[in-house]
């Protein structure tokens, strides 16, 4: 069976669902809106200077450059990216990360940055943001269960540019919920769609883009085991007493702790995909 004839955008949305459907109903986005994860994700963001840098490289910068950060989270480029521009459109669809982007923006006084708290297919590109865009960005926020639509969005708002990150293979946390799954819900584990998918669709949709791929590692602290406890638990189906002890004991076989605190890695390879639009 030839590219053509594949259905990509359809094995995207299946994949997408059945992620969905084993989260009892929980997209990206619900699970993300909790404050505590919301501002310990920024802290991880704070500590992985190198990474940030590896995600934006190639993508233009200076005083006239008007950029879109698409599932913006707590500002992970937006803040970065907003001292190097002129003007930023942060899109985040969880209520708490959002939040926090707000309060980083205040924060760091920038007068260049606006928010949309809303779902990328939910937004009015008319009313909602203010296109054309030099940059648009999505940076491992490709929840979207029509990816097809979404980048066909992202290239009506767009003059220049377009960035895609995303996952390349298993994470570190694909193999943790691997077992995990199991274990808790006597059920396998199913995750997002890799990066293969997104790249064969862009072909089929005529778009051939740039790709690097290069390995991401951010570490995720915490207070406590309790703490990192509560923060897996967050965005999973309500937990009981026994499931709770049976992850407290898997996280303490696996987490390292240092000063204190007790870190758990997350590390991945990214696939960035970009093109500028013809």
């Amino acid at each position: 069976m030839t590219n053509d004839q594949m259905d990509w955008n359809g094995i995207w949305k299946k994949q997408v669902a059945a992620f969905s459907e084993m989260m009892g109903g929980m997209d990206c986005a619900r699970s993300w809106d909790n404050d505590d994860s919301a501002r310990n994700y920024w802290q991880m963001a704070l500590n992985s200077r190198p990474l940030i840098r590896q995600m934006v490289r190639h993508m233009p910068v200076g005083k006239n450059i008007r950029v879109l950060d698409v599932g913006a989270g707590p500002g992970t480029l937006t803040i970065p990216l907003a001292s190097q521009v002129g003007h930023v459109t942060a899109v985040e669809p969880a209520g708490a990360m959002a939040r926090v982007l707000r309060e980083n923006i205040a924060s760091e006084a920038l007068g260049n940055v606006a928010c949309v708290h809303k779902r990328w297919e939910d937004v009015d590109e008319k009313t909602d943001i203010a296109p054309p865009y030099d940059v648009v960005v999505a940076s491992y926020s490709l929840g979207m269960p029509d990816l097809c639509a979404a980048v066909e969005k992202m290239q009506r708002v767009s003059r220049g540019h377009v960035f895609l990150l995303w996952f390349a293979g298993p994470a570190s946390w694909d193999r943790e919920n691997d077992y995990l799954f199991e274990a808790l819900f006597d059920r396998p584990y199913t995750g997002m769609p890799r990066a293969d998918i997104i790249f064969n669709l862009l072909c089929q949709m005529d778009i051939y883009p740039n790709v690097e791929v290069f390995p991401g590692r951010m570490d995720h602290h915490f207070n406590s085991l309790d703490d990192l406890v509560a923060d897996f638990a967050a965005r999973m189906p309500p937990l009981s007493d026994a499931q709770i002890a049976k992850l407290k004991a898997y996280y303490e076989d696996v987490v390292e702790k240092r000063d204190g605190r007790v870190i758990l890695p997350y590390t991945w390879r990214s696939m960035k995909l970009w093109w500028e639009k013809g």
